[in-house]
C-alpha cells in the first residue's frame, strides 16, 4: 500500500525528526565538497598537423627504403 504524502507533509515531519534529533545531543556537520579527478578524454594518436602518411614510422623517415 502506498502512502502519498505532499512535500509539505514530508517538510514538516523531517523538521520535527531532526529537531528530535537534536535533542538527543544529535551533531550535524558540514564538510567540504570532495574534489574528483577531471576525466580524461581519448584523443587520436596523429594530431591534424602531423603529416597524414607517416603510418606510424618516425617523422623524416622515407616510406618506400631501396636496401643495395
Amino acid at each position: 500500500m502506498n502512502i502519498v504524502k505532499t512535500k509539505s507533509q514530508l517538510r514538516t515531519e523531517s523538521e520535527a525528526q531532526m529537531a528530535a534529533f537534536l535533542a538527543r545531543g544529535g551533531v550535524v556537520e558540514v564538510s567540504d565538497r570532495q574534489v574528483r579527478p577531471r576525466k580524461q578524454v581519448m584523443r587520436g594518436k596523429v594530431t591534424r598537423t602531423a603529416s597524414k602518411g607517416s603510418s606510424g614510422f618516425a617523422v623524416g623517415f622515407p616510406r618506400k627504403t631501396t636496401i643495395a
